[in-house]
C-alpha cells in the first residue's frame, strides 16, 4: 500500500513524498515517477523501496526489474 505525505516548507512550497509500507515501516518508493517532488524548488528524487537513485535512467531500468 502506498501513501502520500505532504510537508509545507519554510519558503511556502510543498514537498510531496510517496512511500510504501513494508513490515510496518514506510519506505520512500514510487515506481511510476519521482518519490519526492517539490515543483517550486525543482526537486525530483527517484526512490525504489527506500533506495535513492541519482540517475533517472538507472531508476527506470531498476523499476522494470522489480
Amino acid at each position: 500500500m502506498t501513501k502520500e505525505f505532504i510537508r509545507e516548507e519554510e519558503d511556502g512550497s510543498r514537498t510531496i513524498t510517496t512511500a510504501i509500507e513494508m513490515g510496518g515501516v514506510f519506505k520512500t518508493h514510487n515506481n511510476k515517477g519521482p518519490a519526492i517532488v517539490n515543483k517550486e524548488q525543482k526537486i525530483k528524487d527517484y526512490y525504489l523501496y527506500g533506495v535513492k537513485f541519482t540517475d533517472k535512467k538507472i531508476w527506470d531500468k531498476q523499476r522494470k526489474l522489480s
